[in-house]
């Protein structure tokens, strides 16, 4: 059966170590075209002088530009963009609008080496070297970092057990990040406090990490089944709406007595975490477990039912690896409905590659659970989010914000050019073929980005590092009601001690 990362800690006190330490590694993600392996090695490992002439971030991909830049083609991207002769009309612009954004964000670097008389540098420490630098350094009094690239899941702990500056005690009450948050946001834990802040704009870090359903534009029209999206906005997207259209689009379509054709197939995790959301509900997002609750029971049960009594799902591999075999079966053309993202789309090369795709697929939010609500759901859980934290000890804390604030702001206020199409073309192009259908894609993904929430449990994982067998529940092997019984207490329990009651 799949292990999950942990994500809660035993004790406040062990929260560090368990957080960071005990973790495996990440399956690294691409959720944008600029993720990679790092080569960047500076580290500044003195973090308590009375001047903070060097700003580093420590990150796990590489990130463009910074100090150590000679040219714009030190991020290869830029070649690639570059190189095409373009002769549509569309395609001059955006490589005109690409070409600027580049020039801006290269030049914004010395900008900000001027203003603030430092240089700066993303450190790549790999996910794993992320985690181990907070646990080791910060607790030591000397972090490697002015900067750390985090997740939810183990930025929280560092905020609870002090590791990280409240903005709040170093920047002005004024501040945009506690105004008009043009640039950035923080996250608020409800503890007063401003110390995990993230980039905020209307593009790439709204739609990134964002896994809508997505569905075979041709299977659902070749049945006669009213488009999904048509249904969405008249309120009549639901759960049994999805279980009437996936028993349609269960067939044998050869007659030869077997299924070959499936309305679902998704991999568990996503699954489980789009349920919850569509029914507008969350394992753990405050203190108190919310597995017991009887949303969350209805979520279990359209899984296993699901599996077990509609019988829609394509065969889920028990065996193997789910998280590639099971995002990727809808490539074979046999699967209706099915979660998708842009950086899955675009690892498969669907549209533009060798391979393409001979079918359409247009992404919409997911059905209406019976405890949800089409206006208020969540579309997206930060818990995987980038989020960012400034290590106490550091200094010039402000400086060391302002530096990253002013980085973000390479488009210096013009959000047209941050938000153009032209420049976010990657995530309009690797959904869709027809430039039509890209933009509706596009704006399904920016909706879902629209509606944050931060559930501690996503994809079922527990404080102890075990997990709910979500994968005996699609066998039928265990029922929703026995899964919250017998976990509940342990979800809280760590919960209790990942907060420190």
């Amino acid at each position: 059966m799949m292990k999950l990362k942990k994500l809660l800690a035993l004790g406040l006190a062990f929260c560090m170590v368990a957080s960071f330490g005990a973790c495996g590694d990440k399956n690294t993600e691409d959720t944008g075209n600029n993720s990679g392996t790092g080569t960047n090695t500076n580290t500044n490992t003195n973090k308590n002088s009375e001047k903070n002439e060097e700003v580093t971030i420590g990150t796990w991909w590489v990130q463009y530009y910074d100090s150590s830049a000679t040219s714009l083609s030190d991020n290869p991207q830029y070649d690639k963009d570059m190189a095409a002769e373009e002769t549509d009309e569309n395609a001059i612009a955006q490589k005109a609008d690409n070409k600027k954004a580049y020039e801006m964000k290269f030049e914004n670097v010395k900008k900000i080496e001027e203003k603030y008389g430092v240089k700066f540098y993303w450190d790549n420490l790999t996910y794993t070297g992320v985690k181990d630098s907070i646990n080791t350094s910060i607790i030591a009094g000397t972090p490697d970092c002015d900067v750390y690239l985090v997740e939810a899941s183990f930025g929280i702990p560092a905020q609870m057990s002090g590791l990280c500056t409240n903005l709040k005690d170093v920047l002005p009450a004024d501040s945009d990040i506690f105004t008009t948050q043009s640039n950035a946001a923080y996250l608020d834990l409800g503890d007063g406090k401003a110390c995990i802040f993230y980039r905020v704009d209307g593009g790439e870090s709204t739609v990134a990490a964002t896994y809508p359903l997505a569905f075979n534009v041709q299977m659902l029209e070749d049945n006669n089944l009213e488009d999904p999206r048509v249904l969405w906005e008249k309120g009549e997207w639901t759960w049994s709406k999805f279980i009437e259209y996936a028993k349609i689009l269960t067939q044998d379509t050869d007659g030869d007595g077997q299924t070959d054709q499936y309305g679902y197939c998704g991999y568990e995790a996503e699954t489980l975490d789009q349920l919850l959301m569509s029914n507008g509900t969350a394992i753990a997002s405050t203190s108190k477990e919310n597995l017991s609750s009887s949303e969350v029971g209805e979520v279990l049960q359209m899984i296993y039912d699901m599996y077990n009594v509609h019988k829609i799902c394509y065969p889920y591999d028990y065996e193997g690896s789910p998280s590639d075999s099971m995002r990727n079966q809808y490539t074979e053309g046999n699967i209706a409905f099915f979660p998708c993202a842009a950086w899955i789309q675009s690892g498969n090369e669907d549209y533009g590659g060798d391979t393409e795709l001979d079918f359409d697929i247009a992404y919409v939010r997911w059905p209406v659970g019976p405890s949800g609500n089409k206006d208020t759901n969540p579309g997206k859980n930060g818990l995987s989010g980038e989020f960012y934290i400034i290590p106490a000890g550091v200094a010039e804390p402000e400086k060391v914000f302002n530096v990253m604030n002013d980085y973000w702001n390479w488009y210096d206020g013009d959000t047209s050019i941050r938000d153009s199409k032209n420049i976010l073309h990657w995530w309009y192009e690797s959904t869709a073929k027809d430039p039509e259908l890209q933009v509706e894609n596009y704006e399904v993904m920016k909706d879902c980005g629209s509606h944050l929430v931060i559930d501690l449990g996503v994809d079922g994982t527990l404080g102890d590092g075990t997990y709910l067998p979500l994968q005996n529940l699609m066998q039928g092997l265990t029922t929703p009601a026995q899964i919250q019984e017998e976990y509940k207490q342990v979800f809280q329990d760590a919960l209790d001690a990942y907060f420190g009651n």
